[in-house]
């Protein structure tokens, strides 16, 4: 009897995802600024975040999954809270921060960063027993005041949520929330040691 019962619990949980269909517009980003203990610099910094990195969009469409009974599609907004954060930690390392969409509208800065987004996916779960996850990376560019290029980093974090986390009734939306947010602040953890690191 024992058996059954957790047989019937285990398909049950293995098809828990299926015949649903996620809107992944609805998840938020919603990063958290990690300032704590960052040496403070006494140089004047910029950021340049042009209009691609702010409207950066991440869309999505897979076909038909093994055990999923539907499409999954969806379009999560990474760059306008992304770039608000960057610019919460640059400002949290220099101070005053001059931010600009162009390069030529930089001036009085010792110093100045350009940063890309390099890569970013997102896999919903598509079995009970799989997990949400997401990967992003970001390229920045760093120049001196009077545009020459100093030196370029990356950064790459993850983030993922299991499926196993609907046992106490998270919904596929909580969980992709917390593998996308948690892959954005990672990301913005290893950033923040770069900057320590360089300056």
């Amino acid at each position: 009897m024992k058996k059954t019962v957790l047989l019937l619990c285990l398909i049950a949980l293995f098809l828990s995802g299926c015949g649903s269909t996620i809107d992944m517009r609805k998840v938020s980003v919603e990063p958290k600024i990690p300032t704590e203990n960052m040496k403070k610099s006494s140089l004047k910094a910029g950021l340049l975040l042009d209009d691609k990195f702010t409207s950066y969009k991440y869309v999505f469409k897979t076909g038909t999954q093994i055990f999923l009974l539907a499409n999954v599609k969806g379009e999560i907004d990474i760059g306008k809270n992304l770039s608000q954060a960057l610019y919460g930690i640059v400002s949290s390392k220099f101070g005053n921060v001059a931010i600009a969409h162009d390069a030529g509208e930089i001036h009085d800065v010792d110093i100045y960063f350009v940063p890309r987004i390099k890569s970013f996916t997102y896999s919903p779960a598509f079995t009970g027993m799989s997990s949400h996850t997401a990967t992003v990376a970001l390229e920045t560019e760093n120049f001196d005041g009077k545009g020459r290029l100093l030196r370029s980093f990356s950064v790459k974090a993850e983030g993922s949520r299991s499926m196993l986390n609907q046992i106490i009734m998270e919904t596929n939306y909580d969980m992709a929330r917390y593998a996308v947010n948690e892959a954005i602040d990672n990301l913005l953890k290893e950033f923040s040691r770069k900057l320590d690191e360089l300056y």
